[in-house]
C-alpha cells in the first residue's frame, strides 16, 4: 500500500499542474470576454451619444426650415399690408406678422439651445471615440498575448494528459484509481491530503488517533473523516 501511495502521490501532482491548465484554459478566455464587454458598453454609449446628436441635429433643421417659412410669410404679411389700405387688412397683416415674428424667435431662442447641446454631445462623443479607439488598440494586442497564452497552455495540457494517461496503467488497482478520480473532480483537483501531526493538510481538521495508526501500518487507504481525501503521511510523499 506503501507503493500505491506513492504513484497516487506522483499521479496527485501531475493532477495539480493539470488542474491548473485547464483552470487557465478556462480563465483566459472568460478574461478575454470581460474586456470585451467592457469595449462592448462603451460602443454603446457611443451609439446613444450619436443617435441623441442625430436626433437634436433634426431638430435643429425642423426649426430652420419652419423659420424660413415663417420669415417668408413675414414679408409675404408686410407685402399685403404695403398694398392696401384698408385699416382694417392692415391691423390685421400686422397683428398676424408680429405674432409669427413671435414665433420665430422662441424657436431661434430653442435652435440655439439645441446648437449648443449638440456641441455638448458632439464634444463627448469624439473624446469617448478617441477613449474605445485606444481601447480596441489595448485589446488587440492583449487578445494577441492571450492567444499565445492558450496555445502554450493547451499543448501543456496535451502533454500532461498524455503523461497522466501512461501513468493511469500503472500498478495501482483499478478500484483504487477510481477512488482517487472521485476524489479527484469532488475536490477539484487534490484527491491526496498529507496528514501531519494529525492534521490533515487539505482541510486542517485533527484526526483521530486510530486512523493515524492505520495510516502508519500501511496497509490500506485511509480517508480524511472530514474532507474524504486519501491521506498519506511525509515519509511517503
Amino acid at each position: 500500500m506503501r507503493e500505491t501511495l506513492r504513484l497516487l502521490c506522483g499521479l496527485q501532482e501531475l493532477d495539480e499542474d493539470l488542474y491548473r491548465v485547464k483552470d487557465e484554459l478556462r480563465r483566459l478566455p472568460q478574461e478575454r470576454d470581460r474586456r470585451r464587454e467592457k469595449i462592448d458598453h462603451e460602443l454603446s454609449r457611443l451609439n446613444e451619444l450619436e443617435h441623441r446628436i442625430a436626433e437634436v441635429r433634426t431638430r435643429i433643421k425642423e426649426i430652420e426650415d419652419m423659420t424660413t417659412g415663417q420669415r417668408q410669410r413675414v414679408r409675404k404679411l408686410e407685402n399685403e399690408a404695403a398694398k392696401t389700405t384698408d385699416q382694417a387688412l392692415i391691423a390685421a397683416y400686422n397683428h398676424e406678422a408680429r405674432s409669427i415674428k413671435r414665433d420665430i424667435s422662441e424657436a431661434e431662442e430653442e435652435g440655439l439651445g439645441l446648437v449648443e447641446t449638440a456641441d455638448k454631445l458632439q464634444r463627448e462623443a469624439d473624446e469617448l471615440r478617441a477613449k474605445i479607439e485606444a481601447l480596441e488598440e489595448e485589446f488587440r494586442a492583449y487578445s494577441e498575448n492571450v492567444d499565445e497564452e492558450i496555445r502554450v497552455a493547451e499543448a501543456k495540457r496535451i502533454d500532461l494528459e498524455a503523461e497522466r494517461n501512461q501513468r493511469m496503467h500503472s500498478q495501482v488497482a483499478p478500484n483504487v484509481l477510481e477512488t482517487y478520480e472521485k476524489l479527484l473532480d469532488a475536490r477539484e483537483g487534490h484527491a491526496m491530503a498529507m496528514l501531519e501531526g494529525r492534521v490533515c493538510q487539505g482541510c486542517y481538521v485533527t484526526v483521530p488517533n486510530n486512523l493515524y495508526v492505520r495510516l502508519a501500518r500501511g496497509t490500506e487507504l485511509v480517508n480524511c473523516p472530514s474532507c474524504r481525501r486519501i491521506l498519506y503521511l511525509p515519509e511517503t510523499d
